[in-house]
């Protein structure tokens, strides 16, 4: 059964809240194996799979972590087989302390110092990003003994954290909804899961709120939403996008895990369309941390046809990562997507934007030629990557008639007298606009003055003087059209006069 809409629409409240904005560190797949050039587009942390033999587990380390680092995506690595005794089989297998754990994980890491995959001192130019002693602890014989972390959980977890190399390196851990059965095992690790795949968002949500019951503090949460159909699943995976709303607005959660990608028995999110849609472009946004939010806009709910107009709109970085100019990355139209309604569709980022700073996009664009009502929209978007962050609220502009009107001076050229310095000019106006006004100018456009307003009139000019002067008809902002009027003397015209044959 799904959650109620009322439901959802609270817990999503919640997380939405701007006071518990927080960020999803990475994305990627439970049991990537063999996949991670189909997905790498969209995540930025792979997990690994081993099965219960060492030398069979070593193989498949080396060669995803090699993937991995080739793609610039980092990797949780399975090393159960190196710390524990594996007995049985399926929901049989059980989990016992090895007594050469230490030799045998201490080996391993050889490998992958080697290979370049672990840099000792330095996680971050690591391809490894948390060791994962063992999935499930409570359900493979590692439950808590007398209120204590089972011995074996207990040694592997120290065999980790024991040697040098190591050091700064996660541990992970994820456990069945019967978690609380490793209670005290849990709080030994630094990232910490629990999964419900029958359970309906809302009960998947309420899990991963009683697991950080058992946490420490300084512990960070990993989200494992169903994400496939049948097999060894139900038919109902978890919402996508309830999913990363939860784990955007908890500053615990470190990351977004889904079960799963592809499985031989299950059909997982590679072959469910809309999951695959939606977990691509959540995907998209963690990996390249396009994370943003509206702040404010400004933007005239009137304009006229083909007048250049100024409008801003505010966003906010609120990922871990700068924006910078020329990185293709600034707002985008929207309603619909891509639409050269304003004249433009894309606005870069005009200056560089640090982590949890507003950027305001101040631009110009063109309303269409044709009156009507049209949708002014927009939203962040990364070019070539994925759409992110708020779009813009959404504001109708009513776009009226294009400015338009005739202007004209009478006498044009104007007689100044003999021994006179001006004339007199009458300047006469018509256009469809009730906030006309004349400026004049000089020929240049240089010195703009206003002249006179209204949407017609007629005015005199009684100071026109030797040289042109520019009469403007328009509104603020825009000129319609404009006359040039000269002022010429009475003896310069009688001479043209007499050169007339």
């Amino acid at each position: 059964m799904k959650p109620t809409a009322l439901m959802l629409s609270l817990l999503l409240a919640a997380a939405a809240s701007p006071a518990a904005q927080a960020e999803v560190k990475y994305f990627g797949y439970w049991a990537n194996n063999g996949y991670q050039q189909e997905n790498k587009d969209h995540t930025n942390i792979t997990h690994v799979w081993t099965g219960t033999d060492s030398a069979t587990a070593r193989t498949t380390i080396l060669a995803e972590l090699q993937q991995a680092k080739a793609n610039g995506v980092k990797a949780v690595v399975s090393v159960d087989s190196f710390l524990f005794t594996i007995s049985g089989s399926g929901s049989n297998t059980s989990y016992s302390q090895r007594p050469n754990a230490a030799t045998e994980f201490g080996a391993l890491l050889s490998d992958l110092v080697t290979a370049g995959y672990l840099v000792p001192g330095d996680p971050a130019q690591s391809t490894v990003a948390a060791f994962y002693p063992v999935d499930e602890p409570e359900l493979h014989s590692l439950a808590d003994v007398g209120g204590a972390a089972h011995p074996a959980l207990a040694n592997a977890i120290g065999v980790i954290r024991a040697d040098t190399r190591t050091a700064g390196i996660p541990i992970a851990m994820i456990l069945s909804r019967k978690f609380r059965d490793a209670a005290q095992g849990l709080r030994l690790v630094d990232w910490v899961g629990a999964n419900n795949y029958g359970a309906n968002d809302s009960g998947y949500i309420d899990t991963v709120g009683d697991l950080q019951d058992y946490m420490r503090p300084q512990q960070r949460e990993i989200m494992v939403p169903q994400a496939g159909i049948g097999g060894i699943l139900d038919n109902s995976p978890h919402t996508p996008e309830t999913m990363y709303a939860i784990g955007k607005g908890d500053a615990r959660v470190i990351m977004l895990l889904p079960f799963l990608w592809g499985h031989a028995d299950t059909n997982g999110v590679r072959t469910h369309a809309s999951l695959k849609a939606s977990y691509t472009a959540i995907g998209k946004e963690v990996k390249h941390g396009l994370l943003g939010s509206f702040v404010s806009q400004s933007v005239n709910p009137t304009m006229l046809a083909g007048v250049p107009t100024t409008v801003s709109v505010t966003m906010k970085n609120t990922s871990s990562q700068t924006w910078r100019p020329n990185d293709f990355l600034g707002l985008g139209s929207q309603n619909p997507g891509d639409n050269l309604t304003w004249g433009l569709r894309r606005v870069d980022v005009p200056y560089t934007v640090a982590p949890q700073q507003s950027v305001t996009f101040t631009f110009t664009v063109i309303p269409p030629s044709t009156p009507g009502n049209y949708n002014f929209q927009w939203k962040l978007v990364k070019e070539g990557v994925a759409w992110f962050g708020d779009a813009t609220p959404n504001v109708v502009v009513t776009v009226k008639p294009k400015p338009t009107g005739s202007i004209s001076a009478s006498p044009n050229p104007c007689v100044i007298p003999i021994g006179g310095a001006i004339c007199t000019a009458t300047i006469t106006w018509n256009s469809n606009q009730p906030n006309a006004q004349i400026i004049i100018t000089d020929a240049q456009g240089n010195n703009p003055q206003l002249f006179a307003g209204g949407q017609s009139g007629t005015q005199s000019a009684p100071w026109i003087s030797f040289g042109t002067i520019r009469f403007n008809l328009g509104i603020p902002g825009h000129t319609i059209t404009s006359v040039d009027v000269r002022g010429v003397s009475a003896g310069a015209k009688e001479r043209s006069r007499a050169a007339s044959p």
